[in-house]
């Protein structure tokens, strides 16, 4: 039997326990409080952004780099070689990758594209130190928990006025629009003509978006063994977004479960299934998700702009010039694809990340990204189910190559955790700063010995 990193780091229970007492060190509380607050920052300000070179730079990525060097400061956080290495290894091939690109003159390569996604992923290179990993994520789950449900309130909420009377407006309309993020179907109606819109919380990018949020709350309520009620409030919240893919990522996770925990859970978890299927079908909620269900099949859809039509496009685009296969077309001609496509057709075509990968930075470029994808957030991870999760909702349901709403969650529930045999022996083997700190200096807990 063949027992990899993963496996060994998966807990037999499925609930994921709290730490011992005996496990926590006074100084974690500032770094509980500091990841609370990118949490905090990543689900309710996700909209805002600020003006940088002609386009918008989603506030989001400031603060999480922010973040990441006050943590570093404090020694709170410590460079993870093995994320790090293969961080260098998908950088230099990709900028590789765009080299040829640009000598070959294509016109839709753009250099800040490239410092984009240098940026957006240099915080995954960083993480807890081991006995800090294993103390501090429940408690960030539960914080989790805690941001969610406030999120599948709100989302409740918005529904609900408009079903007495009041009649949908953007609250965030006061900000200028420079500073909110364009590009996104922030709000339109469940249904075309209906004046009743999906609700997106009022602070999400998307009903998409707030459908994927609550699913990931769901799935970490799950793991923490939850109240019952917080799972009521999460499905009628995920049910006013309208949204499919919220439905799909909890449907991924709910096959992780059941893999994980066997024929007991999946029979308790199709019978909730069940029994919502059941109510919704007496409401004329049925019909819309219905729709939903085989909107695939038309052109104009959501499910096809997001499901269909990226991979048809890239299939086409590959097809012309077998260069491309290789290297790619370039960084950012996934996006300048789809603002022409939208231009011509006023529809919105969201490239997922394996398409957008492939379009700019060829085969060459997507492999090694796809093996700092597996050290981002699946070596060493704290939990499959979590893992799997986030991997389909990063590789899959978003946009999120150069998202930081998407990896900045990843790393907040998954990657900053992850503990390999390699990370643990680096860690052992670092010199311990107790003899060199002057006496009575409180040492902060990455700088102690684990």
């Amino acid at each position: 039997m063949v027992t990899t990193t993963l496996t060994t780091r998966i807990p037999r229970s499925w609930v994921i326990p709290t730490a011992e007492a005996t496990e926590r060190r006074p100084g974690n509380a500032r770094i509980l409080k500091t990841i609370t607050v990118l949490l905090c920052a990543n689900i309710f300000l996700q909209r805002l952004a600020l003006p940088a070179a002609g386009a918008q730079l989603q506030l989001i990525l400031p603060i999480t780099i922010i973040g990441v060097a006050v943590m570093l400061s404090h020694g709170d956080i410590q460079l993870n070689i093995g994320r790090f290495r293969t961080y260098l290894l998908a950088m230099t091939t990709c900028c590789a990758a765009a080299l040829v690109s640009f000598l070959r003159e294509l016109d839709d390569s753009a250099l800040t594209s490239l410092v984009l996604l240098f940026a957006t992923y240099i915080p995954l290179c960083f993480g807890l130190a081991p006995a800090d990993a294993k103390a501090i994520f429940p408690r960030v789950l539960d914080r989790f928990v805690t941001l969610t449900t406030i999120l599948a309130g709100i989302a409740l909420f918005q529904f609900a006025i408009q079903l007495v009377g009041w009649r949908y407006t953007d609250v965030l309309s006061v900000i200028p629009a420079d500073f909110r993020m364009q590009g996104f179907n922030t709000s339109y109606p469940v249904q075309y003509g209906s004046d009743l819109y999906k609700s997106n919380a009022f602070i999400c990018l998307e009903p998409s978006f707030c459908s994927q949020f609550l699913a990931f709350g769901v799935v970490v309520c799950v793991l923490r063994n939850g109240s019952w009620w917080r799972y009521l409030l999460y499905v009628l919240a995920l049910l006013s977004t309208v949204s499919g893919t919220g439905v799909l990522l909890l449907a991924a996770a709910l096959v992780l479960l059941s893999v994980h925990k066997g024929a007991r859970f999946a029979t308790t978890a199709l019978a909730g299934v069940a029994v919502v299927v059941l109510i919704l079908s007496f409401t004329p909620a049925a019909s819309i998700f219905a729709e939903r269900a085989t909107e695939t099949s038309s052109n104009n859809s959501s499910g096809s702009l997001r499901f269909v039509q990226p991979y048809t496009r890239t299939w086409d685009t590959l097809g012309k010039d077998p260069a491309t296969v290789i290297f790619g077309q370039g960084p950012g001609f996934a996006d300048r694809d789809a603002i022409a496509f939208f231009l011509r057709t006023d529809l919105p075509l969201n490239y997922a990340l394996l398409p957008k990968l492939v379009l700019e930075y060829g085969v060459l470029g997507t492999v090694a990204f796809l093996a700092f994808l597996l050290s981002m957030f699946v070596r060493g991870s704290p939990s499959f189910v979590l893992s799997g999760a986030v991997v389909v909702f990063y590789s899959v349901l978003s946009g999120g190559l150069l998202s930081p709403v998407v990896t900045t969650l990843g790393m907040l529930l998954v990657s900053w955790y992850t503990v390999t045999p390699e990370d643990e022996r680096w860690s052992r083997g670092r010199p311990s700063p107790r003899a060199a700190a002057p006496s009575g200096t409180l040492l902060a807990p990455a700088q102690r010995d684990v």
